[in-house]
């Protein structure tokens, strides 16, 4: 299962909130779907090293959870306020996954690649997959730092309804969620050229290979059958990045529909 080959979030220590801001106002029982979406972020900023694909189903039901919500009628009065703000947060998220999925796909095709240069034994090829890998690297860096920002970013003055408190949550924990996710991958880009610029030969393959060629070399394995290992690992990591795409792209597509649900309450107001 693709699944299984999440990568690990970077930490994996629960999230600050600094845009925590739980209104003073006096108790009252909340509607189950507002129950069901603290439940939701809770859960999104207490992952406890599940990885990247459990943040981003995560990531996905809390936005589809907020898509329910501003369905309701109750949605409509507090988001008045502060619902041109929350259209511009939600859009930046949007945006981040967007250009994510871009990322994982170049990440893609560096390990077809590298993979194609393995195969032909192709040096210069490999070197070539190596850079792309990097300058990835440091896309996704400035990506994760970008949507990081969004989480400290302090929460609109005067969130008395907790219908505006949850929907300001819910943009924090999904920036930071978001922003580990991408610095994990990032991760995953900087051990795999780490890994490569060592390489004195060609054949070696990148993304954790080199540890696993080296020890299939002691036991005396053939040159042919250590390509092949390493042919293997890589093919493993390009599935593990798709699954990765296809997580990201349902976490687009749920914030799509969030702002699209919050733009149609706000129109008339507009």
């Amino acid at each position: 299962m693709i699944a299984a080959a999440s990568l690990p979030l970077p930490g994996d220590k629960p999230n600050r909130r600094p845009r925590h801001a739980r209104s003073c106002s006096a108790p009252s029982p909340s509607h189950p779907v507002l129950s069901r979406l603290h439940a939701l972020i809770h859960s999104l900023r207490h992952l406890d090293g599940r990885g990247t694909a459990a943040a981003l189903l995560a990531l996905a039901r809390l936005h589809a959870a907020l898509d329910d919500l501003l369905r309701l009628p109750l949605a409509r009065d507090p988001l008045l306020s502060c619902g041109p703000r929350l259209l511009d947060d939600f859009l930046r998220l949007a945006d981040a996954h967007g250009s994510f999925r871009s990322a994982a796909l170049a990440l893609k095709q560096h390990l077809s690649e590298a993979r194609t240069a393995i195969r032909r034994r192709d040096a210069g090829r490999l070197a070539t997959a190596v850079r792309a890998h990097r300058r990835a690297e440091k896309e996704l860096a400035l990506l994760a730092a970008a949507v990081g920002d969004l989480a400290r970013v302090p929460p609109a003055a005067g969130l008395q309804a907790e219908v505006a408190e949850v929907m300001s949550e819910a943009v924090a924990a999904s920036a930071a969620a978001s922003a580990a996710v991408f610095a994990g991958v990032a991760g995953v880009s900087a051990a795999a050229t780490a890994a490569a610029s060592t390489l004195k030969r060609p054949s070696w393959a990148i993304v954790g290979a080199l540890r696993k060629l080296l020890a299939a070399q002691k036991k005396g394995t053939t040159r042919a059958e250590a390509e092949m290992s390493a042919l293997e690992r890589l093919e493993e990591a390009e599935e593990c990045i798709e699954g990765m795409e296809k997580g990201s792209e349902k976490v687009y597509r749920s914030l799509m529909n969030t702002r699209v649900s919050l733009l149609n309450i706000l129109t008339p107001s507009l």
